[in-house]
């Protein structure tokens, strides 16, 4: 699932969901965060977050930025993107707030 702002520079970027394979040393694969039963694309629990936004260099060419953003966070960012806030407002947020 992507939550994605107006395509408007310097404004919001995309919040992702993702997980993470590990292999364990057993040979077998866990898929973290774990989760009992079936992961529910729904629950914000059951995913690590992850907002990403382009970010202008000197010499004028972009390059891609990720921010993780912690659970309890993900309802404030997407209200923020949904309001097309100021990159820089959600990233202050995300660093300030734990």
């Amino acid at each position: 699932m992507k939550i994605r702002g107006d395509r408007v520079p310097g404004r919001s970027g995309t919040l992702y969901q993702r997980t993470k394979k590990k292999q364990l040393q057993n040979g077998q694969t866990k898929e973290y965060p774990l989760v009992p039963g079936d992961r529910d694309p729904h629950n914000i629990e059951h995913w690590f977050w992850q907002l990403t936004y382009k970010e202008k260099q000197a010499d004028g060419k972009y390059k891609s930025r990720t921010v993780s953003v912690a659970p309890e966070q993900v309802a404030a960012v997407k209200v923020l993107i949904a309001g097309n806030a100021q990159l820089e407002l959600i990233i202050s947020y995300l660093r300030g707030s734990t």
